[in-house]
């Protein structure tokens, strides 16, 4: 695998935008989206649904449905853009460099055939294994994912598996290929508080054991404080704060960051503590908007200037606020 200065981000996401069609109409859903991910990080990005998470994810290796296309910016992968690749060369990335755990996981195995022959296919296309060769590798990723009776569940269609059991398959198969990164697009949705635990608990020892890189998509910003290195919280298809998950824990500058944080529930909070509750919701046309985007359900929305540009709190944490300071009386931070 080519190995790469560390000081030099894997992932380099530039000025993204990202458009769907409908008839002659191009709807933009995503703005200026920027993050880097560096070998062996977890970034997260957060924030509620609507707000372009899941296409930011999908736009990185080209598989947005056919109504939606990137109309602005590059993504660079090892300093090459994806972007701009063919789609022979792109196929030498997916999977093999860059490898994902797609969000719904009832269709993301194939119903007619065994787990076995999906995991032996993929380990004998991309890595030009022979079939024995490919099964003994397939149960040594099952077993590595914490699956009890690897030969067992090779002989398994999907639906003869919990949910659980599915999102480990999933996994390893995303691991066949010993990628740099592995993008992760909400991997616990459906599944109870346990085993949610038990698939995150999983992906930080498998990347403190392989030192890939991982791109982790979720909404539960509870998640993100016991996973992430640094965080990304979008919000209508803009990136509105960026932070190491300890600068955003400790003083998260953006209101929305705030609200999400103040929604937590605590497992030491007292008895009579009232979780807070953000006013209305994502707007679902935020294209046209003027101004800041979150105005409309923010505290100083009001009196808010509208600006949006990005500012730099402190090394490293950026923040699209105009009022960012302003912001920690209303919320109690």
């Amino acid at each position: 695998m080519e190995r790469m200065d560390a000081a030099e981000p894997l992932l380099d996401v530039r000025h993204l935008d990202i458009a769907f069609a409908s008839g002659k109409k191009l709807t933009k859903r995503t703005e200026d989206v920027h993050f880097q991910v560096h070998p062996g990080e977890i970034l997260s990005i957060v924030g509620e649904s609507g707000c372009g998470k899941s296409i930011t994810a999908l736009s990185l290796l080209r598989l947005l449905n056919r109504q939606g296309r990137v109309v602005g910016g590059e993504v660079l992968f090892k300093g090459r853009d994806l972007l701009s690749m063919t789609e022979k060369e792109l196929d030498r990335v997916r999977g093999r460099e860059i490898a994902m755990v797609f969000q719904d996981i009832m269709y993301s195995l194939n119903p007619v055939f065994t787990i076995g022959n999906q995991m032996v296919e993929t380990l004998r296309r991309h890595m030009g294994m022979q079939r024995g060769q490919a099964r003994e590798r397939a149960v040594e990723l099952l077993e590595k994912t914490g699956i009890s009776q690897p030969r067992s569940v090779m002989k398994k269609y999907p639906h003869m598996l919990s949910g659980g059991m599915r999102q480990r398959v999933m996994i390893a198969m995303a691991l066949t290929c010993n990628p740099s990164l592995l993008i992760a697009d909400e991997p616990t949705t459906a599944l109870d508080v346990t085993i949610q635990l038990q698939i995150m608990q999983l992906l930080k020892k498998l990347r403190d054991e392989t030192g890939m890189a991982i791109l982790l998509i979720t909404h539960d910003i509870g998640l993100v404080t016991e996973m992430a290195d640094r965080v990304v919280v979008m919000y209508a298809g803009q990136c509105v704060e960026e932070a190491s998950t300890q600068q955003l824990l400790e003083s998260p500058a953006h209101p929305y960051t705030r609200a999400l944080l103040r929604a937590v529930p605590g497992i030491h909070d007292p008895k009579d503590r009232r979780l807070y509750s953000i006013p209305g919701a994502v707007p679902e046309e935020y294209q046209d908007l003027p101004g800041c985007r979150f105005a409309p359900r923010c505290p100083y929305g009001q009196d808010c200037p509208g600006a949006r540009e990005e500012s730099q709190v402190n090394p490293g944490h950026m923040v699209r606020c105009c009022r960012a300071q302003e912001g920690r009386e209303a919320y109690g931070a």
